[in-house]
């Protein structure tokens, strides 16, 4: 534990006050554009030199094509940001993203039969996104069935916790877990252990795992367990180093009773059940995670704002002013969705994401069900 940063009131506020001038200096742009690029060939006939007499009265030429077109799309339907939020200028956010600072990624948390999204006022001048509310999305037809407001939140688990979406409130002066109902958008407040000062959240839908300290002077440490039991939750130190403009992204991930976080270009991996460190894992690249000794891949850490997806034997990508499905054997284009024009009058960008229920596109302005499961 870092005892000189986080064991008084005005310690805790004071590393919050840091942390607050410098992310309000830094502009995170989450913005790519992904690729498709498909191929168009014509086989060449070599004939060995013939007579006259034999010369065939016609040739034929082997063309084989890829197919490059689809049909327009109609997508299952779409929520449009002003119209849920009830205000101009409106935005939808990821709720697992910085909210505070406003990190401009578009996201949702998939609730089985509601997905739960982030909306907001962006703020230009201060780089935040002001009023912030939660809301859920039917996911029959894209209705709201609830808003929220929250507080000041900062970021949420990806994933909900035994039926609640699990969110941070580090900057008040009673610092919390904020637990959001996924079925009616019911608030509860957790208190945070006395000199908690957290900065990353995560789920694996049971548990809930808690980053905290301050990684400029390599002293954070990992909790983890249930949300109404945080005194009782194990502790896992991370030592790597990180600037506060450099703690930004995805610093947890979980899957099938294991972890990892990453921080500082470094990464920790960790049982989820007792905190225990692992060995013999490598985290490789950005994604995949290596098994050292055979050095086959064991794990590929999800991209939740990917331009780019595969779903079963579909893959579909954003590229240019269009989103397309292709069959991932053939390359055959199954469809085309036009992007719609978004506020600034330039084709929306966004990201595409694989839910319970179907897939979907997001972007600030709207959640659009490209098609349903």
């Amino acid at each position: 534990m870092n005892d000189s940063s986080v064991d008084d009131t005005s310690d805790r506020h004071g590393l919050r006050a840091q942390k607050l001038r410098t992310a309000a200096a830094v502009v995170v742009a989450v913005v790519a554009v992904a690729a498709a690029v498909l191929a168009l060939s014509r086989g060449d006939v070599e004939n060995p030199p013939v007579s006259e007499a034999e010369f065939p009265s016609e040739l034929d030429v082997v063309t084989t094509t890829v197919q490059t077109s689809g049909p327009i799309h109609t997508p299952a339907w779409s929520a449009d940001a002003r119209s849920a939020y009830g205000r101009e200028f409106a935005a939808f956010r990821s709720p697992a993203a910085g909210l505070m600072f406003d990190s401009g990624a578009y996201g949702v948390v998939d609730g089985g039969d509601v997905l739960v999204a982030a909306m907001g006022l962006p703020n230009p001048r201060s780089y935040s996104l002001d009023d912030v509310e939660l809301v859920g999305i039917d996911v029959s037809d894209g209705a709201v069935k609830w808003s929220a407001s929250p507080g000041g939140i900062d970021s949420c688990a990806s994933r909900p916790a035994r039926g609640e979406l699990l969110c941070l409130d580090p900057y008040s002066d009673a610092p919390a877990v904020v637990a959001v109902s996924v079925a009616d958008g019911a608030i509860r407040r957790i208190p945070l252990p006395d000199g908690w000062f957290p900065f990353a959240i995560e789920s694996d839908g049971d548990s809930v795992y808690i980053l905290e300290g301050n990684p400029e002077d390599s002293e954070s440490v990992l909790h983890g367990g249930t949300v109404d039991a945080l005194a009782d939750a194990w502790s896992l130190p991370i030592e790597s180093f990180a600037p506060w403009e450099g703690v930004e992204g995805t610093l947890i991930h979980v899957d099938d009773e294991r972890g990892v976080v990453t921080l500082g270009g470094e990464a920790e991996f960790f049982e989820t059940g007792t905190g225990a460190a692992v060995g013999d894992l490598e985290l490789r690249s950005e994604t995949s995670v290596v098994d050292t000794g055979s050095g086959d891949e064991v794990w590929q850490l999800r991209d939740p704002y990917a331009t780019e997806i595969s779903v079963g034997q579909t893959r579909y990508a954003q590229s240019g002013d269009s989103i397309t499905a292709a069959d991932i054997g053939t390359g055959d284009i199954e469809w085309t969705w036009p992007l719609p024009t978004g506020s600034d009058g330039f084709p929306a960008s966004g990201s595409i994401v694989e839910a319970e229920s179907g897939v979907y596109f997001l972007d600030s302005d709207s959640i659009v069900q490209l098609e349903r499961t």
